[in-house]
């Protein structure tokens, strides 16, 4: 005898029935769930003749070397070589009267460019990541009296045009 026909005696017949039943209204059920969602998507990817065109959303406001979008002019991120060489390329075109040293420190990734005319510093420009904290040669220009800039290089929507970079860094050493 069977485990099914010790816990049910002679009911059996009647529990089986009743689960196949079950089971097949289940199976329809879910053929007509299955049915119901293939005509919605249907009906959700048909044209719609004559709806109104969205309006195009207000474009994100940008500023003169920032914004959301790249800008048309030259820049860091649209040179066709590293950021370095396209600082360095503005700060010897734009400015040939100065003398202009480069020194990258070992112990962090940074760029310093020093801006010297007539043996004198005039003006230090920092090239650093976005997420720096160094604050040292900001501190020393600072207490000597010399100008310091400084420009992230990897600033998402800074673009550093080559205006921007060229405007700041002649009003530094133009105050």
């Amino acid at each position: 005898m069977s485990l099914f026909s010790k816990l049910l005696g002679e009911g059996k017949k009647e529990v089986a029935s009743t689960l196949k039943k079950a089971w097949k209204d289940t199976l329809e059920g879910a053929e007509k769930l299955v049915e119901a969602g293939k005509e919605k998507a249907s009906e959700e990817h048909k044209p719609i003749v004559n709806a109104p065109i969205p309006e195009a959303p207000e474009p994100e406001e940008s500023g003169f070397s920032w914004g959301p979008v790249m800008p048309d002019e030259e820049n860091q991120f649209n040179y066709p070589g590293p950021f370095t060489l396209y600082f360095e390329n503005i700060f010897k075109e734009e400015f040939p009267e100065y003398e202009v040293t480069c020194e990258a420190p070992a112990d962090r990734q940074a760029w310093i460019y020093t801006f010297c005319k007539d043996g004198e510093k005039k003006l230090v420009v920092e090239l650093l990541g976005q997420s720096s904290a160094a604050y040292k040669i900001r501190r020393d220009c600072l207490r000597q009296g010399i100008p310091y800039l400084r420009y992230y290089y990897d600033h998402e929507g800074w673009w550093n045009t080559r205006a921007y970079v060229t405007q700041r860094t002649r009003a530094a050493l133009n105050p």
